[in-house]
């Protein structure tokens, strides 16, 4: 067969098959792109997940801590407080001196109070924003703590009425006794009922929570790691390119 009719074949033959080529060509790179587009998504909305859950665990976290050493605050055994209440001077002429040391005493609970509430109340705003992402478990997960915060609130409000100059009644020793192991700390957390309970709702919490920070700084760690594979192939890409020049 003469070579110039072999041309004009090939030539007439690419011409008939080269769109369909480039149509599977196109359509090929299209289905790559679109894998790894949404392999991209995919990968980029399990580290916003991941990234926000990192984020409100911490939150949450040092909420209740915060929330913990205001309690401590509030327990701790030794009280110091003004002989006389801040009143007015024509108010505390009319008062005895058990009704000045009994309102001085009410007035430093309530300003060693004012943490807690404050503290509470960033708990209270955080947990709205955990149950958005996790739903009513972590809610109850935390439910103990607002038990244990109105018990202590409870015992206060207790104790001041019932030692109060002016209370209707006597107080009843054993009553005081129980307010008062609610109320203030005890040497060591053997001895400190009300500590115990508080200290193994945090754990349980913090079981719950820490794996989610455990797991960003895991994939933090890999993601550096991945990072620096990949800068140290390009180096050696380059310095090998280099040399080769």
């Amino acid at each position: 067969m003469n070579p110039e009719t072999n041309k004009e074949t090939l030539v007439l033959i690419l011409k008939e098959w080269l769109p369909l080529i480039k149509d599977v060509i196109l359509t090929g790179a299209a289905i790559i792109a679109g894998y790894v587009g949404l392999k991209g998504l995919s990968t980029w909305r399990r580290q916003l997940k991941g990234n926000t859950e990192y984020i409100l665990a911490k939150q949450l976290l040092t909420s209740i801590y915060e929330l913990r050493e205001a309690i401590a605050g509030v327990r701790h055994p030794f009280m110091q407080y003004s002989a006389e209440p801040d009143v007015p001077a024509e108010k505390l002429k009319e008062l005895s001196s058990r009704e000045k040391e009994w309102l001085a005493k009410a007035q430093a609970f309530q300003k060693r109070w004012e943490p807690t509430a404050k503290a509470k109340s960033v708990l209270d705003t955080t947990l709205l924003e955990a149950e958005v992402v996790w739903g009513r478990n972590i809610v109850e997960k935390v439910a103990p703590i607002d038990t244990l915060v109105s018990e202590l609130r409870w015992a206060i409000q207790d104790y001041l009425e019932t030692t109060n100059p002016n209370a209707p009644y006597e107080p009843i020793a054993e009553e005081i006794k129980e307010r008062r192991a609610i109320m203030f700390a005890r040497d060591s957390l053997e001895k400190d009922e009300y500590r115990k309970r508080l200290e193994a709702v945090i754990a349980d919490i913090e079981d719950e929570l820490k794996p989610h920070i455990e797991q960003y700084h895991r994939t933090r760690s890999h993601q550096q790691g991945r990072l620096k594979r990949i800068k140290a192939k390009v180096y050696n890409l380059i310095s090998f390119k280099s040399t080769s020049n």
